[in-house]
């Protein structure tokens, strides 16, 4: 499998290039004011977030003759920033730094993917086709959308990483999360998140040939506990790395701060 293509290139710098200039432009007039000013720009582009998967759940209804296209239901890993970005965006309760901390790390994780492996997302024909198809549009815009709002976090400082880690938290969440995808995936024969179908080739021929020595009932629950537990080992690790961009990002804004001060 392909880790990069031209296409991705394509989709993905040319945004990420224009999303941290309009968050460093955002950063320059609103880092100075209280958070609920600053969360603001955060706010709105959640409500285009949900607004663009309104309309995606509308067009997968008679989708190709289908009643419905299962694969729009939002069971995906993705589909968390559809519950999570929201609560970072309108919740302010007792539970709102573990809200938060569980939006960025899953944040942390589309950026690795959409840094180390974009193929796995989604496939080229959906760039390639991405103004004749709604849904295909819907994925390339989504994934781009989410690292805006992840690099609007880092630059308006909309949560800071406190010493308190939510290691349990986030592993409980990982594990929870794949039990409900990989539950939905074999109900509905539907590929949410690899549960159902492995689309990774060296993965994939490992899973076949303990299918074909031991059952394919063996090879199917050994398959779903290792994913499942890598899934909520990616999102321990994303949370680290999430911690390492943000404690990174706070030291240069603050060894700027200093330089301009001394000046």
């Amino acid at each position: 499998m392909e880790l990069w293509t031209y296409e991705h290139f394509l989709a993905i710098v040319p945004a990420f290039v224009i999303f941290v200039i309009i968050s460093l432009v955002l950063r320059k007039f609103l880092i100075n004011k209280p958070l609920h000013i600053r969360i603001i720009p955060f706010q709105v582009a959640t409500v285009v977030l949900i607004i663009a998967e309104l309309i995606k759940q509308i067009v997968s209804f008679g989708y190709n003759g289908e009643v419905y296209r299962l694969y729009s239901l939002p069971l995906h890993v993705c589909s968390l920033f559809l519950f999570l970005l929201p609560l970072m965006a309108f919740y302010k309760g007792k539970w709102r730094d573990l809200i938060n901390t569980l939006g960025c790390t899953v944040c942390g994780a589309l950026t690795l993917f959409m840094v180390i492996i974009p193929t796995m997302l989604y496939p080229v024909n959906e760039i390639l086709e991405w103004n004749t198809n709604y849904l295909f549009f819907h994925t390339v815009f989504f994934h781009n959308w989410v690292i805006f709002m992840f690099l609007l976090i880092l630059a308006l400082n909309l949560h800071e990483c406190k010493k308190k880690h939510y290691l349990k938290e986030i592993f409980i969440f990982g594990i929870g999360y794949s039990i409900i995808a990989a539950s939905f995936s074999y109900l509905l024969k539907t590929n949410f998140s690899n549960f159902y179908e492995c689309n990774m080739g060296p993965i994939k021929a490992l899973v076949d040939s303990i299918a074909a020595s031991s059952g394919e009932t063996l090879a199917t629950l050994v398959y779903v506990i290792v994913l499942t537990f890598l899934h909520a080992g990616f999102f321990i690790a994303s949370y680290y790395v999430y911690r390492l961009v943000a404690n990174l990002f706070k030291k240069i804004q603050s060894n700027v701060k200093k330089e301009l001060i001394s000046e």
